[in-house]
């Protein structure tokens, strides 16, 4: 097994967390990559990840996964405790149903807003369109209002309790500081929510 990471990325942010969460983000085997520098476009890289995700596991067998959700599905499996994706069919259902809306509702959005907009994308995303960023930035700002909505009826974002779900918002939130985009100054519920999060051990940078 090796997980292709890369530090300060969302979607690899998204399954450090998770592991870190786990307890065991020391045991798995790690290779570090550098987006800046393009890491993920070598051909090496690209023999395992022909879309050159990040992150990317090799389970060893010949099989690598490339989806972040997809790596931390494998990893609950792996490493059951605590657990982070539900106990039974109702709740699994339940805590994907939101982890997805918090990843296509908000963080894609903010990626749009970051990709089309940012200097450092410039070479990535050809070519940036700042029609398709204020269109991401207006949809991000309705979307968080939703969740601020959802924080002030539940705990946390799936319910009663911790899950992946509250791991890939606190992602999302970090991943729009670099549009410098701080919801959480201007929606209460919201804020309470990422004062918890950020005082979870599991959830350090």
């Amino acid at each position: 097994m090796n997980l292709h990471y890369a530090m300060m990325a969302p979607n690899p942010d998204r399954v450090r967390f998770f592991l870190q969460e786990k307890g065991v983000w020391d045991q798995v085997p790690k290779t570090e990559l550098n987006i800046i520098s393009q890491d993920h476009r070598k051909p090496e890289y690209l023999a395992l990840s022909p879309l050159g995700h990040v992150p990317a596991l090799e389970l060893g067998d010949g099989v690598t996964l490339t989806e972040s959700r997809a790596i931390c599905t494998y990893f609950e499996s792996v490493y059951p405790e605590p657990n982070l994706m539900g106990v039974d069919a109702r709740e699994r259902a339940i805590i994907e149903m939101w982890d997805r809306r918090v990843e296509l509702s908000y963080m894609f959005q903010v990626a749009g807003w970051f990709r089309n907009s940012h200097p450092a994308m410039a070479e990535l995303e050809k070519p940036q369109s700042a029609e398709w960023a204020g269109i991401s930035q207006t949809r991000a700002r309705k979307s968080i209002a939703f969740f601020d909505a959802r924080l002030g009826a539940s705990p946390f974002v799936a319910g009663g309790r911790f899950t992946i779900a509250d791991i890939t918002l606190h992602v999302a939130l970090g991943f729009g500081r670099v549009v410098k985009f701080r919801p959480w100054e201007e929606h209460a519920n919201l804020n309470a929510w990422r004062e918890r999060m950020l005082a979870r051990p599991g959830l350090a940078k």
